[in-house]
């Protein structure tokens, strides 16, 4: 029998509607699956291997020779077929997870393997997703590392744990820095404080006798050390118990010291509301033309004024003013504040001592004065004492005078009784 007479229509037909039927059998079975793919591959092997085989008994064994290496033939293209589009792509994810799970994330997966529309290609997409998600996880953690915490991330889903642990990770650190940042701010803040002082207690060592130039060096270091565009110092006057005022001691402005003559009343303007009330005056409205700062630009109004009492232990001896184009920070006002409790206190013990100085000057010329009249009375004494020994010798000649009368007087009626006796 010739092939052709083996090969009946019907034959053929049988071979087709068992391929047509398989494939919607496994459609149905197994889409959009790889079993889908291993099942047509195989089933497609068994029914053409099924066919040939028929073929082959009606022609006889001898035709063994070309029919089983047909079959094989089909036998390998099906593995071939599985390997190409299942076998290798699953080894290729396989190598790819072990990259990633040794912490490298340069992989590579194929373009066609992400195309297919099975487990293959839901794994493929999977660990293209798994790659971007941990090169964005640490790309996101190097900036981290790098200080950059307000760079934003989001997270591949609710569940992604690993970007959460980032995200909370990242808030920690940004508050610690935060707090590390307000830390240093703080300590930066007290050093400046501490030093500022430092500064002003040697200032006020070197015992400037004239209330004028220590108020100069007050107010010119204040300026420059606050930072600040113009101040001037105001001390009480109250030589006259009639007439206090505040007397302008020191003006500084703008590397420069001022001479300005000012008086104001006790309770004229800021200034003296500032000494009458004892308390801290911060204004950031200033009055047009209140104070006029003079820079190279021409003449500006300060943005800032503040007015600070000089106090101590509730007497107040001045009142310090500040001006800036610029806010005072809380720290400074405060520094401000603990200043002008030294520089009352300096002026309370610089007027203490001048008092005392007065007073000793005056009790020095006092005793000069008393031993001067002692000198005089020492003197005095003596000249009376030798007026009264010359009054005693002239006594003594007078009475000597006297006796020596009274013994001729004697001698004369003496006389004179014998004369009459003899008659």
């Amino acid at each position: 029998m010739t092939l052709q007479q083996a090969i009946t229509p019907m034959s053929i037909i049988l071979a087709l509607v068992a391929l047509v039927i398989m494939l919607i059998i496994m459609r149905y079975l197994f889409n959009k699956s790889v079993l889908y793919k291993i099942g047509v591959s195989t089933a497609s092997v068994i029914i053409v291997a099924t066919f040939i085989t028929g073929v082959q008994s009606k022609m006889g064994t001898i035709h063994n020779v070309w029919a089983f290496p047909l079959q094989v033939a089909l036998a390998v293209s099906a593995y071939v077929y599985i390997s190409r589009t299942i076998k290798r792509p699953l080894e290729n994810i396989i190598i790819n997870t072990k990259t990633i799970s040794n912490g490298n994330l340069n992989i590579e997966i194929s373009s066609e393997a992400i195309k297919q529309d099975d487990e293959i290609g839901k794994l493929s997409i999977a660990m293209e997703t798994l790659k971007t998600g941990l090169k964005e996880k640490a790309l996101f953690a190097r900036k981290i590392g790098d200080g950059n915490f307000d760079d934003s991330f989001k997270k591949l889903s609710d569940d992604d744990e690993l970007g959460e642990a980032l995200l909370q990770m990242q808030a920690s650190l940004k508050f610690a820095k935060e707090q590390d940042n307000i830390r240093k701010a703080e300590d930066a803040r007290r050093n400046w404080t501490t030093e500022g002082q430092a500064r002003f207690a040697e200032i006020l060592r070197q015992n400037v006798a004239e209330v004028s130039e220590l108020s100069y060096n007050i107010i010119s270091n204040m300026v420059t050390y606050m930072g600040v565009n113009q101040g001037g110092l105001f001390i009480l006057n109250d030589d006259d118990a009639n007439d206090k005022f505040l007397e302008l001691a020191g003006c500084y402005a703008f590397d420069r010291r001022k001479f300005i003559t000012k008086r104001i009343a006790l309770s004229e303007g800021l200034v003296g509301t500032c000494f009458i009330e004892g308390e801290t005056i911060y204004l950031k409205d200033v009055p047009q033309d209140y104070i006029k700062i003079t820079s190279g630009l021409g003449d500006e109004n300060p943005a800032e004024l503040l007015i600070v009492p000089l106090k101590l232990n509730d007497e107040i001896f001045g009142v310090m003013e500040l001006a800036s184009f610029y806010e005072f920070e809380k720290h400074k006002i405060e520094f401000a504040e603990k200043i002008g409790e030294i520089i009352a206190s300096s002026i309370s013990g610089l007027r203490i001592n001048n008092r005392t100085s007065l007073l000793l000057e005056k009790s020095q010329q006092q005793t000069e004065e008393m031993r001067a009249q002692e000198e005089e009375m020492r003197q005095n004494m003596e000249e009376l004492h030798a007026t009264q020994e010359a009054m005693a010798e002239k006594e003594r000649d007078n009475i000597e005078k006297i006796r020596l009368m009274a013994i001729e007087i004697e001698e004369l009626k003496k006389q004179l009784s014998e004369t009459k006796n003899r008659k």
